[in-house]
């Protein structure tokens, strides 16, 4: 389990993730310490679906994200809160594994930002937007010299 902020650094993301070589089974995942998603009081964190329902099987590099929250807004109003998450889950050979994160919000806000975002995936929508604002820029232009 890990925050992270998503590619254009505007909103806050837990992070659920199998990085053991073998499956997760019976994954259980109690909220010690609660947050509301985005501020509101009826979107805690333990009604997300994993968080409430568990998960049977999560496979290698399986990963689940909840979005927590706008980056700006919990600097502001959260930045010393935690979330506090125990994961109980039984490997192949029946062991049972237990373990408590405890995720200080102040950590992720840090997190560097490059323009255009690094990845591919992140660019597209990037240069979506240019195009746009450049668009709307030489109508807007081509519209008062008439």
């Amino acid at each position: 389990m890990f925050l992270k902020s998503t590619e254009d650094n505007k909103t806050l993301v837990l992070h659920v993730k199998n990085i053991g070589e073998g499956v997760a089974y019976n994954v259980q995942i109690n909220t010690l310490e609660n947050f509301n998603q985005f501020g509101l009081e009826n979107a805690p964190i333990s009604q997300f679906g994993i968080l409430k329902e568990g998960f049977s099987a999560m496979p290698p590099n399986y990963e689940l994200k909840f979005f927590i929250g706008d980056l700006v807004e919990l600097y502001e109003e959260s930045r010393d809160r935690k979330i506090k998450l125990e994961v109980k889950y039984k490997r192949k050979d029946k062991k049972n594994i237990s373990e408590v994160f405890t995720l200080p919000l102040v950590q992720a806000m840090g997190q560097n930002y490059s323009t255009p975002p690094e990845t591919y995936l992140g660019q597209i929508p990037y240069y979506l937007k240019e195009i746009n604002s450049s668009i709307k820029k030489n109508t807007l232009t081509n519209n008062s010299n008439i």
